[in-house]
């Protein structure tokens, strides 16, 4: 998994910001009510990325359905930020994090 961190200006919001950006954007599209999962038009079960504020930060969970879709989420989202929101942000953080490992169910013996 990919966590982007988008670090905005003194003043200003990125969380807000880009919300205010996808209600007018035609490549992405929210996946779930609460508006907090994008999905890219041209890949829609490519997988979706997670998005939350910390206080003004921009937190992006990516979750890509393929290694392939991991690159290509990142890529699009990543430019996005940058041709939407530059004048606006300091950073953009990339972190990789390692997914946990799911617990193997046990058997009962009989």
């Amino acid at each position: 998994m990919l966590v982007l961190q988008a670090v905005p200006a003194p003043g200003r919001d990125a969380y807000r910001l880009l919300r205010g950006r996808i209600k007018a954007a035609t490549t992405w599209n929210w996946s779930n009510k609460g508006k907090t999962r994008l999905k890219h038009v041209q890949r829609p079960k490519g997988g979706y990325i997670a998005i939350a504020n910390a206080n003004g930060v921009l937190v992006a969970h990516i979750w890509p359905k393929t290694p392939a879709d991991l690159f290509y989420l990142a890529e699009k989202f990543t430019g996005r930020l940058v041709a939407w929101l530059e004048s606006d942000l300091l950073a953009i953080n990339i972190q990789f994090v390692v997914e946990p490992r799911k617990p193997t169910k046990r058997r009962k013996r009989r």
